[in-house]
């Protein structure tokens, strides 16, 4: 009896190790557990969609306050994880955080990650220092340009899909003296201030964060250098729950949720940028 009461205890430890051990939450998980964590990778130096907010020390932005929404919507309980943006493959694919929600480009990524509907139109534009004499985007020739590493404006500049489709922006990047990647927007504009970079390629929200924050400091090319859609990204085939995030972000826009969020930033151009409930 000693020896079946034991075999019975080893099976129910094992049991529960096993749970204990498992990876991130399931979709299913999140529609049966009360107080489920929902966790949400993101930058956090990528104003105005995520950052921390310097009087109050809490990460905040438009993506982030959408998830709070979300989360308050469907019970969960927000978890904002920033995340090395070199690293987020890993991220997500290891389980340590639910999806990518901060400015996060669908465009060119469509088979990368499960995605839901984009719901932002975004422009990738060339900052300079207001003072500045490049204009146009012929005026880079010559000149020492750098943008986020892992980022879109990256891509826009150095990849090659290889039918042709990019010779424009590759041929643009030749011209220029130097290009550099860096891990963040907000050293990148500390540099150019400092003399290092001529022009920083950068999405057109994060750009107009800058110069709203640093009135007269910068300013931005008219001649964007690509377009592009936002959309948030799930790990590849995980449908269930990208489901229920776009069943309720649908809800948010239908009832004027979003719109009321997004007014909040109508000095980051967001407002004339989303698409979802249009």
């Amino acid at each position: 009896m000693k020896k079946v009461i034991a075999m019975l205890l080893a099976g129910v430890l094992c049991a529960g190790l096993l749970t204990a051990c498992g990876g991130g939450s399931s979709a299913k998980d999140k529609t049966e557990e009360e107080g489920t964590t929902f966790t949400v990778g993101f930058d956090a130096e990528y104003p105005p969609y995520g950052f921390k907010d310097e009087e109050t020390g809490d990460y905040t932005g438009f993506d982030l306050e959408l998830a709070e929404e979300l989360c308050a919507r469907r019970g969960w309980t927000l978890k904002k994880q920033p995340i090395d943006w070199n690293s987020k493959d890993m991220e997500i694919n290891s389980g340590a955080i639910d999806c990518l929600w901060n400015g996060m480009t669908y465009t060119g990524r469509e088979e990368d990650y499960t995605w839901t509907e984009p719901y932002v139109d975004n422009s990738i534009v060339f900052a300079v220092n207001a003072d500045s004499d490049i204009q146009t985007k012929a005026d880079l020739a010559g000149k020492n340009v750098v943008a986020q590493q892992e980022s879109s404006a990256d891509t826009a500049l150095t990849n090659d899909p290889g039918d042709g489709s990019n010779d424009e922006n590759l041929n643009l990047c030749a011209t220029f003296a130097s290009y550099e990647t860096i891990a963040d927007y907000n050293n990148a504009f500390m540099n150019m201030s400092a003399g290092v970079y001529d022009a920083i390629a950068v999405d057109i929200g994060v750009a107009q964060f800058q110069l709203k924050a640093n009135e007269g400091k910068y300013r931005i090319l008219d001649e964007p250098l690509s377009k592009e859609q936002y959309a948030i990204a799930f790990k590849k085939g995980n449908t269930e729950l990208r489901d229920m995030v776009q069943e309720t972000l649908n809800e948010m826009a239908a009832d004027g949720t979003v719109d009321k969020i997004v007014a909040k930033y109508a000095d980051y151009n967001l407002p004339d940028m989303l698409i979802i409930g249009k």
